[in-house]
């Protein structure tokens, strides 16, 4: 019984948890003619899979200074967005914590029209295998979801 009340304790201090989920929600502003790019993760599932390349320490005195370009590379690698083949472009806006939770805020311009959009999200799969990326897709007042587990290929969103 000490056993086990000690392993889930240890559980606790060091944050595991048994569910591996990102929320990507895409906003399509038709008007602005901009994609608006909120993604929400777990921060010490990032941090971990981070750390062969820096100690991030999101949120602490001992912040990492570079956190910012480090978070946005790694997107950059798990995230890819394309209209009719073109692939988009987006840049950092920035980031905050709240509790464990890490909202990551990006955005594409010049998007005029989202029909087709094709998305690929391996974000934190290469470091937990049961991670599964939500991406919900909102545009024109409806909202398209895909789920993207390890091995998922690109997904293209029709909007009709």
């Amino acid at each position: 019984m000490k056993a086990t009340l000690l392993a889930f304790g240890l559980f606790g201090v060091l944050g595991l948890h048994d569910f591996f989920v990102s929320i990507l929600t895409i906003h399509h502003s038709a008007d602005k003619k901009e994609l608006d790019l909120t993604w929400r993760m777990t921060a010490h599932d990032v941090e971990h899979a981070l750390g062969n390349v820096a100690e991030l320490k999101l949120g602490s005195e001992k912040e990492y200074p570079k956190a910012d370009s480090v978070l946005n590379d790694y997107l950059g690698q798990h995230l890819h967005l394309a209209i009719g083949g073109s692939p988009l472009k987006w840049r950092w806006i920035g980031r905050e914590l709240e509790g464990e939770n890490l909202f990551c805020y990006l955005q594409a311009d010049d998007v005029t029209n989202v029909e087709g959009l094709t998305v690929a999200n391996s974000l934190l799969q290469d470091v937990f295998g049961e991670q599964d990326n939500i991406v919900d897709l909102e545009a024109g007042g409806r909202t398209f979801r895909q789920h993207f587990v390890r091995g998922t290929p690109a997904f293209t969103f029709s909007l009709k």
